[in-house]
């Protein structure tokens, strides 16, 4: 996997770094066994009204240590925030959900602070009632995957075991366990959700619980590809075009008439995309010089960068290239996460970084996280809460130090525990329990995260499949909820989801 890859997917999950920190919580766990202060943690209680609705619910911050089962051994302690809704008995369980950011190495505080917790941060740093929330139809669990946020392996050389795919996927679906153990919710429908780099996590944990025994009702995936591995290399290039147009109609950068209507636009590039360039790509060796110039004047008419910036030989616009090019008159570049957002063009700048990307700028208050764990959580510790790109002590040594480039383990060892499968895990989860659904939320102004490629993909699955993965678009970017409008829709999308409909 390229370095550039790596610091694409070690970021997609967006960043959070908090620097100030506060006096020591103290943890106590050997034979805890359940989620009160005996067992170290902390429990407020709260209200908001949700749509006319008074909630009262109950929320919980702490840690929960991952143990070695055959000695019992504490190799990680897995930082969560949980609001539990305080409603009488019911016949019926109430749903329960576990969600967390990507990175790999981003805490959950933008699912949960400025996404779908009962209460969000303004972009001012103030906390006020979540109007988007999902408390209304399930419990939330906000789950800090071991590096993240306060989750810590107990040893330095225990961090091997959980930054890997495989080593991250085990360690929450058993914190997953654990927490519905201690809880007494095994009756309760099971519903994970991920962003970014979550998408992935999300599939891998699914697997590992549906293996284990612990059925899962459904999965949430916001902000990157659907992970079921169904599209050709030629296709999915192809269908990245209309996330391309979106963004040059944002910028008015599109002729006449498709800058005209963006709903046409979109519509005329993706039928060009999946009935013209698509087929041309897959037999693009055999393309003569003509056809090659039409492929070339096309995607330039839908991407708004010149005939004579497309490789004639590859007769294609890099999802870089597009980034960096269609602001270039302006002396801008675009964000890579939000291509509504930009900024000025580094020309010094080698590779990409994305802490310089115009769209991962500001988009929370780290001292009004803390000030949450603090004030509204009765939460407090003297360490980082750790976001993507490190920062804390010591000093890095690395580029960025960006800890997920240089301690995760992008090509680990072939799993021989189990005969090889070369599905994608969430395929085999999906296969492995016919009532489980997925639905995929993907935003246009997203460059990681293409609206018709994922919708083809979901269309395109097999019988057994397709009835039950929904895929979701929105004039959004990555974290598609930090705009107020879709994260209503999404809430709503997701609540029909969850009581399925």
């Amino acid at each position: 996997m390229s370095h550039a890859l790596r610091s694409r997917l070690s970021i997609i999950g967006l960043l959070l770094s908090v620097g100030r920190t506060l006096p020591a919580q103290g943890r106590p766990d050997a034979g805890a066994s359940s989620l009160t202060a005996a067992a170290g943690i902390v429990v407020a209680h709260h209200e908001i009204t949700l749509g006319g609705r008074r909630l009262r619910y109950t929320a919980r911050a702490g840690l929960i240590p991952i143990r070695v089962n055959e000695t019992g051994e504490v190799h990680a302690r897995m930082f969560f925030i949980s609001y539990t809704l305080d409603a009488p008995p019911s016949k019926t369980p109430r749903p329960i959900a576990f969600l967390w950011n990507g990175g790999p190495g981003s805490s959950s505080s933008l699912v949960h602070l400025i996404g779908f917790g009962p209460k969000r941060l303004t972009p001012e740093g103030k906390l006020t009632t979540n109007d988007g929330s999902w408390l209304a139809a399930t419990d939330l669990v906000f789950v800090d995957p071991v590096g993240t946020g306060y989750s810590r392996p107990v040893a330095a050389e225990f961090g091997r075991e959980f930054y890997s795919d495989r080593g991250d996927a085990e360690s929450i679906a058993e914190f997953i366990r654990v927490y519905l153990a201690r809880a007494a919710r095994w009756d309760a429908p099971l519903f994970l959700a991920g962003e970014s780099f979550g998408v992935r996590r999300a599939g891998r944990v699914a697997d590992v619980l549906e293996r284990h025994g612990t059925p899962v009702r459904g999965v949430v995936l916001m902000g990157l590809a659907l992970p079921l591995d169904t599209l050709r290399a030629a296709v999915r290039t192809a269908l990245a075009v209309p996330t391309f147009t979106a963004a040059a109609f944002y910028h008015r950068k599109l002729a006449p008439p498709l800058q005209d209507d963006l709903a046409r636009a979109l519509d005329a590039s993706r039928r060009w995309a999946t009935n013209v360039y698509a087929p041309a790509l897959a037999r693009r060796d055999s393309l003569n010089d003509a056809e090659r110039q039409a492929i070339r004047e096309q995607l330039s008419r839908f991407t708004a960068i010149p005939v004579g910036g497309i490789d004639p030989k590859t007769l294609t616009v890099p999802l870089e290239q597009f980034a960096v090019q269609l602001l270039r008159s302006e002396g801008k570049v675009i964000g890579r996460y939000d291509t509504r957002l930009s900024g000025p063009i580094d020309t010094t700048e080698k590779e990409f970084d994305p802490t310089r990307d115009p769209s991962l700028v500001s988009i929370i208050d780290d001292h009004a996280v803390l000030r949450t764990l603090r004030d509204e959580l009765k939460y407090e510790s003297d360490l980082k809460y750790q976001g993507p790109f490190g920062g804390g002590y010591p000093p890095p040594t690395s580029f960025r130090g960006d800890w997920m480039s240089v301690k995760w383990d992008w090509n680990p060892p072939v799993d021989s525990s189990r005969p090889p499968d070369p599905r994608p895990p969430l395929e085999r989860a999906l296969r492995a329990d016919p009532r489980m659904r997925v639905l995929i939320a993907c935003g246009w102004y997203d460059l990681m995260c293409d609206v018709v490629a994922n919708d083809y993909a979901a269309t395109h699955l097999d019988e057994g499949l397709a009835p039950r993965v929904f895929a979701h678009r929105y004039f959004g970017g990555h974290a598609v909820y930090t705009d107020a409008a879709v994260r209503l829709q999404l809430q709503r999308d997701v609540i029909a989801f969850i009581e399925g409909r």
